[in-house]
């Protein structure tokens, strides 16, 4: 999929309604959490910019994706400057994902034509997107911030606006289902998705069956 059409990875998004994101210093464990997600059905995917080597592990992570995951979409999440954003576009990401707006990131993503998704925390931040041709943004942190009956009411103000919900979603069908009724496009779940253990005894079988078990019931509460 061509990054430069923001509609089509939007699409994704909505279609998919969840973006795992994930981080780790060992390239290995990374490539094995992709795999695992790939294989469960997963086509769009945030790695998250938090340690030291995160740019040398995502050089490495675009590689192993173009070779073995086709049509997967790879982007890049944690992305609070513009040096950052300009770095990792050149690096490959499909997409941008930040905890925060900030105009210099804005300007960077719309220079070089990529996805940016903001994160917002109050009407005024989504207004601010809202302002500047934004339409898909990230709620963080989301249960913090008032979970599903926060997504509710702005929802309600900003009806052509669509939601990622980040930080605090549970991986059950109750908590999932919550997240969609109260009007979501996605949520965007992380480390309770890839439990540590399972990733330190190779477990990714299990990953699989996972990420497959939320997959069934976001798509439930879609339905």
């Amino acid at each position: 999929m061509d990054r430069n059409d923001h509609q089509k990875i939007i699409s994704q998004v909505q279609e998919e309604g969840f973006v795992p994101l994930f981080t780790h210093t060992d390239e290995a464990v990374c490539k094995g959490v992709l795999k695992a997600s790939y294989d469960a059905g997963i086509r769009i995917f945030e790695f998250t910019n938090r340690n030291q080597n995160s740019f040398d592990v995502f050089i490495e992570l675009r590689k192993y994706v173009d070779r073995n995951l086709p049509d997967m979409l790879f982007g890049i999440g944690t992305i609070k400057n513009a040096v950052d954003a300009e770095k990792f576009i050149h690096a490959g990401a499909d997409f941008l994902i930040s905890p925060l707006i900030l105009e210099e990131i804005h300007k960077m993503a719309a220079r070089h034509k990529i996805l940016w998704m903001p994160g917002c925390a109050s009407p005024s931040e989504i207004g601010l997107a809202e302002n500047w041709g934004i339409n898909l943004v990230k709620l963080f942190p989301a249960r913090q911030l008032g979970g599903p009956a926060f997504v509710k009411a702005v929802a309600a103000v900003f009806p052509n606006m669509k939601f990622l919900a980040t930080g605090g979603v549970e991986p059950t069908e109750e908590d999932i289902k919550s997240w969609f009724a109260g009007g979501v496009t996605a949520v965007g779940i992380g480390s309770q998705l890839f439990p540590a253990n399972w990733l330190k005894e190779g477990k990714f079988d299990l990953v699989t069956e996972h990420v497959k078990k939320i997959i069934q019931y976001i798509r439930n509460a879609k339905n």
